[in-house]
């Protein structure tokens, strides 16, 4: 493994034990990663001049989305993201909000890959 640091790489080294789930370092490696993850997705602005939005905080993620199909295509970019950087999406975990005016409203998501429930 090397490290970067100020654009230059250290010589070399291996890691002889992993960090613990709970370790103060274990979190703030998560949390690099995940911004990584974020910021590859490329979405920025705000949901008045964009179709989407990301929000992330800890380990949860917030997508905003004007329609369902643009939500549906924001989550299998962001998974495919993070697998790509060695995370992975909960299923059981994942869940939607439906905001409209509309009486009948979906009582699940499909992606073709996944299903959310309300």
């Amino acid at each position: 493994m090397k490290v970067k640091v100020n654009n230059s790489y250290s010589e070399w080294f291996e890691t002889k034990t992993a960090v613990r789930q709970g370790d103060p370092l274990s979190t703030l490696l998560f949390s690099v990663r995940l911004d990584s993850v974020i910021t590859n997705l490329e979405i920025r602005g705000n949901i008045t001049t964009r179709l989407k939005q990301m929000c992330a905080y800890g380990d949860d993620i917030v997508i905003t989305g004007r329609t369902k199909q643009i939500l549906i295509d924001s989550f299998c970019k962001l998974k495919h993201v993070a697998l790509k950087a060695g995370l992975t999406v909960n299923n059981n975990k994942t869940k939607y909000l439906y905001c409209t005016k509309k009486a009948i409203q979906p009582t699940y998501i499909d992606t073709g890959e996944d299903s959310w429930n309300k």
